[in-house]
């Protein structure tokens, strides 16, 4: 299936909820050719076939819950993860949660999609491309989900961050297991922690926050495995709740 064949009918058709009124979100003009020739130098990544396509009939959303959607990089500032990049900034929502997209990829759109929370110092795994990411972006906006949406990814990173040790402890542990990783664990700094994110999860991300600062962050080639280094606070090793995955109330829209 064509590029246009699969985002067209998510960012082209009009957006209406589920009485048929419309909703407050607008496609971007795509971009002429030379205006995409002319990003190739400056773009972080790699402009695929499959992104120009996209570029070509549409540059991005406005009118979204979470705010502006921006496919081209130019909107918003460089990913300051070094880990994560190349990479596009797509939103910054009014939490100063960054969305972001990986762009590695010679074939394909842009992926996988991060949430990189500010607090709890969380990067929680969206989805695994820019395709996917729009389509629940538009199903929620459609359904009237969003918020739901956003807080179950805050209340996987706030999993995370409570868990930090105990799934460390069981990523090292899955990463010894493999031969090509292990090699990569015994090039750490020996205060190293990590995170192996290669499966779907309850709580999928990664405290990138965890040793402050300071910390120094690493990853096996471009898999989701990361590490974290250098030591924590004592703050930062609070102990871990009883419950392992909890799942409290949804709070209103003012304290997402």
């Amino acid at each position: 299936m064509s590029i246009s064949d699969t985002m067209m009918p998510l960012v082209s058709a009009p957006w209406l909820d589920t009485a048929g009124k419309p909703l407050p979100v607008s496609p971007v003009p795509g971009l002429r050719p030379e205006v995409i020739d002319g990003l190739k130098p400056t773009f972080s990544g790699t402009l695929s076939a499959d992104l120009q396509a996209l570029l070509g009939m549409c540059s991005g959303l406005n009118g979204t819950e979470l705010g502006s959607i921006d496919f081209t990089g130019c909107l918003f500032p460089d990913e300051p993860l070094a880990v994560f990049r190349p990479c596009i900034t797509l939103a910054i929502d009014d939490l100063r949660r960054r969305w972001i997209a990986e762009t590695c990829h010679e074939v394909g759109l842009s992926g996988p999609v991060w949430c990189v929370l500010p607090d709890p110092q969380v990067a929680v795994y969206v989805s695994d491309d820019l395709a996917a990411f729009i389509a629940s972006v538009r199903d929620c906006a459609v359904h009237g989900t969003t918020l739901q949406w956003v807080q179950g990814l805050v209340a996987q990173a706030k999993a995370v961050w409570a868990h930090r040790r105990r799934l460390a402890v069981r990523s090292y542990e899955a990463c010894r297991a493999d031969k090509a990783i292990r090699q990569w664990l015994s090039t750490l700094p020996f205060d190293a922690y990590v995170y192996d994110l290669r499966h779907r999860a309850p709580a999928r991300g990664w405290p990138y926050g965890l040793a402050g600062e300071q910390g120094r962050l690493y990853r096996y080639g471009r898999l989701p495995v990361f590490a974290v280094c250098g030591w924590p606070t004592g703050s930062r090793w609070a102990e871990d709740p009883a419950e392992v995955f909890p799942n409290p109330p949804l709070p209103r829209v003012t304290g997402v």
